[in-house]
C-alpha cells in the first residue's frame, strides 16, 4: 500500500508570504517547494528540490545551518560555531581562599592557564584578569615570585 503525504506550512515575514509545500509520494524521496509572495500577489522567490528520505534532517541542518551564515555575513554579525558553555564559577566573585590557592598554584607549580581554568571553573581570561589582579604576572616565562608594581 503507498501513501501519499502532503504538509503545507504558511508564514508571514514582514511583508512576504512565504508557502511550504511538502510531498512525500513514495518511501525513497520528499519534494519540498517554497514560494514568497508579496501583498500584491508578485511572486519574489520560488524554488524547489528532492530529497531522499534517508537524509531530511541532515539535509535540513545544512540548509539552516547555510542560511544562518548568509545572515550573519548580510547583517554583520559573528555566529559561533556551536555554542559555549559559560565555565561553572563564571561570574561568581574569587574568594580569599581561592585567591591563595591561585597564588599558590600558580608560583610553586607548573600548571598552565587552561589547566587552572578547569580547576577552578573559570575562563582562561578569568585566570589571567585574576593572577593581574594579584600582581602576578601572566605571561612571566619564569612565575617564580614575579610581581607586578607600579614603580
Amino acid at each position: 500500500m503507498r501513501t501519499s503525504v502532503q504538509i503545507r506550512g504558511d508564514e508571514v515575514i514582514g511583508d512576504r508570504s512565504y508557502a511550504v509545500h511538502v510531498r512525500m509520494d513514495t518511501d525513497v524521496s520528499v519534494t519540498v517547494e517554497l514560494e514568497a509572495q508579496l501583498p500584491g500577489g508578485d511572486v519574489v522567490a520560488e524554488g524547489g528540490f528532492i530529497l531522499p528520505v534517508t537524509d531530511l534532517i541532515p539535509a535540513g541542518q545544512l540548509i539552516e545551518a547555510t542560511l544562518r551564515g548568509l545572515a550573519a555575513v548580510r547583517t554583520g554579525t559573528r555566529l559561533s560555531a556551536k555554542p559555549r558553555e559559560s565555565p561553572a564559577n563564571a561570574g561568581t566573585p574569587w574568594s580569599a581562599e581561592q585567591d591563595d590557592e591561585l597564588r599558590r598554584l600558580w608560583t610553586d607549580t607548573a600548571d598552565p592557564i587552561p589547566q587552572l581554568a578547569t580547576h577552578f571553573g573559570r575562563s582562561r581570561a578569568a585566570i589571567k584578569a585574576r593572577l593581574l589582579h594579584l600582581t602576578l604576572n601572566p605571561d612571566a616565562p619564569d612565575r617564580g615570585r614575579h610581581e607586578i608594581t607600579n614603580s
